[in-house]
């Protein structure tokens, strides 16, 4: 058996962390079940409480079932919480860059379009100034680093300018994933030249509440950022 070294400090911070990377990454395999709760407080070092914690936890993001008599079970994907913040960062890190590439477009096509006409039609002048503000800020970008932000905030005021709070919710929770995938696509060489043209179409649609125009752009912006990433694969 390997023992796991954790940091002394919130060990059970630790101990999720841990055992949701090993979930996540397939060490443990989905309907697996894992060791009796001696064996991995022995494994991980730590107390019972810890332990039973940490499950706790992990059972809440949807990523085990603890039941009497059964023990541990690893749940099914399907199971798991994505839209979790820490579910969402060990998925990002743990799966190969075109997995979670291609995952993530999913999502994207399937929401943002909408999202965007939704924003065309119900923008106020602050949430039109917002996004403009950001889409200035990724113009006076330097650097594909100094891109990144001004790039998130663009997407999330749309995705506010919608003013449904469940899709402005949303844009917040994949702030990681997105900006994984910015920094990913943002390798290509012609990564700020490519960019700015493809948002401005999206901004001016909105700005001049076209829901439309809107929709068909954002569409163009996410298959342009798809290829651009295929071309360095």
């Amino acid at each position: 058996m390997t023992v796991v070294m954790l940091h002394p400090k919130n060990l059970t911070e630790q101990v999720v962390d841990a055992l949701g990377r090993r979930i996540v990454s397939g060490f443990y395999k989905q309907e697996e079940k894992l060791s009796i709760e001696s064996e991995l407080c022995t494994e991980y070092g730590v107390s019972r409480s810890v332990m039973r914690e940490s499950s706790k936890i992990l059972s809440a993001k949807g990523l085990i079932s603890v039941k009497p008599r059964r023990g541990t079970i690893v749940k099914k994907k399907e199971h798991w919480n994505l839209l979790d913040a820490d579910v969402l960062n060990w998925t990002i890190e743990l799966l190969p860059e075109h997995e979670f590439l291609d995952m993530l477009f999913e999502v994207r096509m399937a929401m943002e379009p909408h999202a965007a006409a939704l924003a065309a039609q119900n923008a106020t002048e602050d949430d039109i100034r917002a996004i403009g503000n950001a889409y200035k800020d990724m113009a006076s970008a330097k650097t594909p680093d100094e891109l990144t932000n001004p790039d998130i905030r663009f997407h999330q005021a749309i995705m506010d300018a919608t003013h449904n709070d469940m899709l402005s919710y949303i844009g917040r929770t994949l702030h990681n994933a997105l900006e994984q995938s910015i920094k990913l696509t943002s390798r290509h060489p012609n990564t700020h030249a490519l960019s700015l043209p493809r948002h401005e179409a999206l901004y001016i649609a909105i700005k001049t509440s076209n829901p439309d125009e809107a929709r068909k752009s954002t569409i163009q912006l996410l298959l342009n950022s798809r290829d651009d990433f295929d071309q360095l694969t």
